[in-house]
């Protein structure tokens, strides 16, 4: 199975085989996940584990990613006057100096009407532009809408320096919150952080409305 394999063990064969287990990295987090051995259990029959580490998951945000380890997060703002902010949350992992992950997280609120303003087109070309001076080769990208929520996907790959990069990018539209997620697994093939790297990936899920009262909205934050 291209999931239960290294990405960048892949991407030594063949480009076909990097699109493949890009997609299949991305489609991790686009499809429901199914409890599996080496039979044919069902979700029903085995239901998944809680996700073990820190999650992220602000009261007004109706999605969640969990890390090993609790993120940094820094306050980050837009004008002068300091009116349009929001919170950063990054994860980092090295790996024995020639591997790294990254992770990138942004959860603003916003208005309920905004939701019928992202359409699938739209939120692909939002993730494009928030892409465009990371990605150099796009593999795959996708779209669904699920019971409350939007999400549309990107996998592609770039360069950090000249060290090979897999960047996968997602956006979430809910009815009261956006959530944005920027993946990067960067240098040589190791199995531990792309193991990190896909675990990470599939705790990203919506996880409801929340029954507390939403902050002021902020601008959603604009990518240099």
């Amino acid at each position: 199975m291209i999931n239960n394999l290294s990405l960048r063990a892949l991407a030594k064969q063949s480009r076909f085989w990097i699109a493949a287990s890009a997609f299949a990295l991305l489609a991790m987090t686009v499809m429901p996940a199914l409890a599996q051995d080496e039979g044919t259990q069902t979700e029903k029959e085995q239901p998944a584990e809680e996700p073990q580490g820190h999650t992220y998951s602000p009261d007004f945000c109706e999605f969640s990613v969990t890390f090993p380890d609790e993120p940094y997060s820094s306050r980050r703002c837009e004008d002068e006057s300091k009116e349009r902010c929001y919170d950063l949350v990054s994860y980092t992992q090295v790996y024995e100096m020639s591997s790294t992950i990254n992770f990138r997280i942004i959860c603003n609120p916003i208005d309920s009407a905004v939701y019928n303003e992202y359409s699938a087109e739209v939120m692909q070309t939002t993730l494009r532009a928030m892409t465009r001076k990371t990605v150099v080769e796009e593999y795959n990208s996708g779209f669904r809408e699920g019971n409350g929520y939007k999400q549309a996907g990107l996998a592609g790959a770039g360069k950090v320096g000249r060290t090979p990069m897999i960047y996968i990018a997602q956006l979430w539209i809910g009815k009261q919150s956006a959530f944005s997620v920027e993946a990067e697994l960067i240098g040589e093939a190791h199995d531990a952080a792309d193991k990190l790297f896909s675990d990470v990936l599939r705790t990203v899920h919506y996880s409801g409305v929340k029954d507390t009262p939403p902050p002021v909205k902020t601008e959603a934050p604009k990518r240099d």
